[in-house]
């Protein structure tokens, strides 16, 4: 009999081992497991400015998880005081459970498909956007690629004023996950291309018309964003730089106008 104990031991213990590794491995793939989305705040303040003295006000919303599992608001707050919106929002619980799996998996890479717009709307938005090479049919974004070429703008641009808009995550064990964007980030080659297109594809369409600023997460703006990221990605700035590394005799003052450069016929030579 105390064999038989032994031999039960032996057989049993290594199955619970297995059991709890295969539901620690589901919990690890599994990032909605526990980790449910239970409340989405949006805040817009625009900074101030002269002659403003007393700040100006803090619009919020505050979407709340109901049972279903989607996140819903029919208010909003102007600084400390509510007031009620005129239709329900909802944000469905599809939409959240693929923005935490993109969060969980740190989601670096993405198609048009994945940001619900199509090759037909981008377009539609070039003749403000002088690209040097086009829109690719296969066109993806590469957070990653904008990262680094974000380093070589030729241009910076640095404006007073504008605005902060906050976007922060709370789950269900109490993480907080928080998203600025200010007004001037793109001018300053500050724009964190990731953090935005998980708040554009959460928020899009979900930002009342009340709250100043609410078009950050418009298709519109989601657009722009895009041809702004193929522009940067053409890292002409880096490529500006390797050329005039090559030709130490051109002027400071020729170097500051970019006298004589044209960035697709360097190209052309360059690649030869």
């Amino acid at each position: 009999m105390e064999y038989l104990w032994r031999l039960k031991e032996v057989t049993i213990k290594p199955k619970m081992k297995h059991i709890q590794l295969i539901l620690l491995t589901f919990l690890l793939i599994s990032p909605g497991i526990g980790q449910n989305i239970e409340k989405i705040i949006f805040t817009s303040q625009q900074a101030d400015e002269p002659p403003t003295k007393q700040g100006m006000p803090k619009y919020t919303l505050e979407f709340i998880r109901e049972v279903n599992g989607d996140l819903v608001t029919s208010y909003y707050k102007e600084d400390k005081k509510r007031k009620k919106l005129s239709d329900k929002i909802v944000i469905d619980k599809k939409r959240v459970e693929g923005i935490t799996h993109w969060k969980a998996i740190d989601k670096k890479d993405f198609t048009l498909t994945e940001l619900e717009i199509d090759h037909t709307t981008l377009t539609s938005g070039l003749e403000r956007t002088q690209l040097s090479f086009g829109i690719p049919t296969d066109f993806t974004v590469s957070v990653d690629s904008f990262q680094y070429c974000q380093n070589f703008k030729m241009t910076k641009i640095i404006a007073t004023g504008g605005e902060t808009i906050t976007v922060t995550l709370l789950n269900s064990l109490g993480q907080k996950s928080n998203y600025i964007f200010n007004s001037n980030d793109i001018g300053e080659g500050n724009f964190n291309l990731q953090n935005y297109l998980f708040c554009s594809t959460l928020l899009k369409g979900k930002i009342p018309s009340v709250i100043p600023n609410n078009e950050l997460f418009s298709e519109e703006m989601l657009r722009d964003i895009l041809l702004s990221y193929q522009k940067t990605v053409e890292c002409e700035g880096f490529y500006y730089k390797e050329y005039i590394e090559n030709n130490p005799q051109i002027s400071i003052q020729e170097r500051r106008t970019m006298a004589n450069w044209n960035f697709v016929e360097y190209m052309k030579n360059r690649n030869k």
